[in-house]
């Protein structure tokens, strides 16, 4: 028996397993954040070893990576043994209509055989641009030839058809996206290359990056990971790349010792504009768990004040502890709900405000696909509307704290016009006392990271 074939069968008994796993997510009232609900149901039972995780969570990320390409290819197959003669673009009008909604989505993840959902997706998954080395997944060549054949041709039809609709279907992204899709290759002007860069990047997670508090660490870092078994690589001082990650990154002397953070390379960017000066004020004010924070508390090397706020205040806890641990003594954590300005020190009234105002704003998540392709299901027309609104009011409540002459940075990690570009014109109009200085996409796929977008305003008086 060839090693393939012995690794194929050795993994056969999971499979039962998996489908279990899958059917206990889809089947709940709402479709759950799946690394921690992953996290949380491994947690619940010793018996899942290390491989048993790795080989789970790989089978889970899968479906979710490439579940609507899988109801397709589902409803394509019985409508084609129906009507041979199907045209491609007949069908995608009635599949489109027909789960336009992210609900009708998740619930015929649960009405379709998870025998056959799988089937799909194993099919699929060996269709990446950059094939996975797991020959578990693979389907033994004497098996399902009949789905195959269907399979080849439903490749086929849609490599023909090669338009946008079936570029989405390939790489299992909701139809619902298309027009949001087609405004952001419109105003970036994102060629043919581009849009296929952003595409094929849906199929792999990002690698991981590093964000180092003092770059002269850079080398000392990397000779550890690498000690340790990581590939590395440097991308730039102070920015370490990771290709292949495996566990115990937290357990690494230069983690403990506060030398680095993990911080995706998109995000490092936007807190690369925030180009603060030793001795300025800066508030950001959606901190999070404060990755930017910290990153703008290395530029001002314990020289000013940067302010972090977030309506969860057992976020601000967590930063109070890393950036103790990093070194960083300028930095004040303050809640705040979006509204009215908190109540800040007596330093920032005298100074009449702060010189850099950073709203890194709640958004549909739709840059980090590729980290978390669940989140695309939960993001529909209706929410992207009242997102909007949420982000124009928390920058425009936020801009009050900017001092004359000091600047307003407006970031998401999404690349939805209506959530970026469009919010900086609305702003500009309503506050003739601000001006326009940069705005830019970050990130994939320009990078291999996530995707965000930062847009720069200027107080003139």
């Amino acid at each position: 028996m060839s090693s393939e074939m012995s690794s194929t069968k050795n993994f056969e008994g999971r499979w039962g397993h998996l489908y279990k796993l899958w059917n206990n997510i889809v089947n709940q009232d709402s479709l759950p954040q799946i690394d921690r609900w992953l996290s949380q149901e491994f947690a619940k039972n010793s018996k899942y070893g290390s491989k048993d995780r790795r080989w789970y969570s790989e089978g889970i990320f899968a479906a979710i990576r490439y579940g609507y390409f899988a109801l397709f290819a589902e409803e394509y197959s019985k409508n084609i043994k129906k009507n041979s003669s199907l045209e491609m673009k007949d069908f995608l009008s009635y599949f489109k209509e027909r789960y336009s909604q992210d609900v009708n989505i998740i619930k015929a993840f649960s009405t379709i055989n998870t025998e056959s959902f799988f089937l799909w997706i194993r099919f699929r998954y060996f269709s990446a641009k950059e094939v996975p080395d797991n020959t578990s997944f693979k389907i033994p060549e004497d098996l399902y030839t009949e789905e195959k054949k269907i399979y080849n041709s439903l490749i086929n039809s849609l490599e023909n058809n090669n338009n946008l609709e079936s570029k989405m279907i390939f790489y299992s992204v909701p139809l619902y996206y298309y027009e949001h899709f087609n405004n952001r290759f419109n105003y970036s002007n994102w060629n043919a290359e581009k849009q296929n860069i952003l595409f094929q990047s849906l199929e792999s997670r990002p690698p991981m990056w590093i964000r180092l508090n003092n770059p002269s660490e850079t080398e000392n870092v990397l000779n550890e990971l690498r000690q340790e078994g990581y590939k590395a690589s440097i991308h730039q001082p102070g920015i370490i790349m990771l290709q292949e990650v495996k566990g115990g990154v937290f357990a690494l002397k230069s983690f403990r010792n506060g030398l680095f953070e993990i911080q995706d390379l998109a995000s490092q960017q936007i807190g690369q504009n925030i180009q603060v000066k030793n001795g300025q004020f800066v508030w950001d004010s959606c901190a999070g768990g404060g990755g930017k924070t910290q990153q703008i508390a290395s530029y001002l090397n314990n020289k000013g004040v940067i302010y972090a706020s977030d309506i969860r205040e057992y976020k601000l806890e967590e930063l109070k502890k890393r950036a103790k641990k990093s070194g960083f003594f300028n930095i004040r954590c303050i809640k705040w709900e979006g509204n009215t300005l908190p109540k800040f020190a007596k330093e920032i009234e005298n100074k009449n405000g702060f010189d850099w105002v950073l709203v890194d704003a709640p958004c549909s998540s739709s840059g980090t696909w590729r980290r978390n392709p669940d989140s695309k299901y939960r993001i529909t027309q209706n929410s992207i509307e009242e997102l909007t609104k949420l982000q124009l009011n928390i920058l425009q409540n936020a801009s009050l704290g900017v001092r004359e002459t000091g600047y307003l940075v407006y970031s998401t990690c999404s690349w939805i016009y209506e959530e970026n570009e469009k919010i900086i014109e609305k702003f500009l109009k309503q506050n003739t006392n601000f001006i326009f200085k940069d705005q830019k996409m970050l990130g994939s796929p320009f990078e291999n990271s996530d995707t965000m977008f930062v847009g720069i305003l200027q107080r003139t008086y």
